[in-house]
């Protein structure tokens, strides 16, 4: 069995790759290797693997386990690795509380399904209702799921009849006792097929395009995944169908910056607009609005648009927009606005308002 390729190699990043990093490295690759798109004869293979190190590596918990123990996992007795244990979902959900493992001869769940959803940075922050289309596992339409060619029906397999698992008793100098293994007949499914349906080669499933409607709730933040029940695939023989995990990702503003609930922009304002204030119109989630930059006002202040940001995902009320206030400097000068800037600086002292006025006041006197 060959061994489990590096998670940072599957999606070419470093190890020290930052969370946006691995972000972009996922979505590039995930476009490319999307099987609805791509014509590689390998290409959901890969990209269900490109999916697994993504949802490793953008998890600071499941990161720093495998940065620490790799694909063994911590604690891993004489060598035993994922693989021992079902493969690599397996160990996490024994770590971080999932579990749906079916025992030898039982009902094997559905697997889950994740796919990615691009949402416009308004639609993330109003909300919207869309549809996500996906492949997934589904009752074979053929055979009905069991397996076997139409006409004919799986039979109890004759090694385990029908357990799925056979026990072998064994000495050793410790006494005896009995090591149970998988049927190497039925490979645990606890049935045997004579007749294999074609289309689906006895598996019971085949992969078919599924669309769902979807609601994106008001104020959902990029990298967020949704969960719809039993949305993933369909277990083998009647399995319960695992979940359908929608990952978000949001299409960035050319002005505005979510950072939380707040909506972060920046405004340029000349000197005089500083100084004596001024009316400036900006872009916000709602739309166009117009704001007053107070007098005296400083490069790097910034002003409070309360209940103007991202709608709290989880609570009430909306979040503020802060502007940021850019004071430019002019670069180049007439002839007439450097000698009003000299007159200028000659009634404003270095250091300070040493005359007790205020600079607000020496700058409309200047103008005046």
């Amino acid at each position: 069995m060959s061994a489990k390729p590096d998670y940072y190699d599957v999606l070419g990043v470093e190890r020290t790759a930052s969370k946006d990093d691995i972000r972009k490295a996922y979505r590039g690759l995930a476009r490319r290797y999307h099987p609805d798109v791509s014509r590689e004869p390998d290409a959901e293979a890969k990209f269900r693997q490109i999916n697994e190190a993504y949802e490793v590596l953008r998890d600071p918990d499941k990161r720093g386990q495998y940065d620490r123990f790799g694909h063994a996992g911590p604690g891993a007795p004489f060598g035993a690795g994922f693989d021992d244990f079902g493969g690599i979902g397996d160990v996490f959900d024994a770590f971080f509380g999932g579990g749906r493992r079916a025992r030898p001869g039982g009902v094997q769940p559905g697997a889950d399904v994740r796919v990615r959803a691009e949402l416009d940075f308004l639609d993330s922050i109003f909300g919207v209702e869309t549809s996500v289309v996906y492949k997934r596992l589904e009752p074979c339409g053929t055979c009905g799921g069991n397996g076997a060619a139409p006409g004919t029906r799986p039979t109890t397999c004759p090694a385990c009849r029908g357990a799925g698992q056979v026990q072998r008793a064994q000495r050793s100098i410790f006494g005896q006792f009995v090591n149970v293994t998988l049927c190497d007949t039925c490979g645990g499914r606890g049935q045997t097929i004579q007749d294999k349906c074609a289309a689906c080669t006895s598996i019971g499933l085949e992969r078919v395009d599924v669309e769902r409607r979807i609601k994106i709730p008001a104020g959902i933040p990029a990298d967020t995944e949704l969960r719809l029940t039993g949305e993933g695939d369909h277990g083998p023989r009647g399995g319960a169908p695992g979940d359908l995990y929608i990952g978000v990702d949001v299409t960035p503003h050319p002005v505005l910056e979510r950072k939380g609930d707040d909506i972060a922009s920046t405004v340029v304002v000349n000197v005089a607009e500083a100084a004596l204030g001024a009316e400036v119109e900006i872009e916000t989630v709602d739309g166009p609005s117009t704001v007053k930059i107070a007098a005296g006002t400083q490069a790097g202040a910034a002003v409070r648009l309360r209940g103007k940001g991202a709608p709290r995902l989880r609570g009430s009320g909306r979040g503020d927009h802060l502007l940021h206030v850019h004071v430019a400097t002019p670069s180049k000068l007439s002839r007439a606005q450097r000698r009003l800037l000299e007159e200028l600086r000659e009634t404003l002292p270095a250091g300070g308002d040493r005359d007790g006025r205020s600079f607000v006041d020496k700058v409309r006197a200047a103008f005046r």
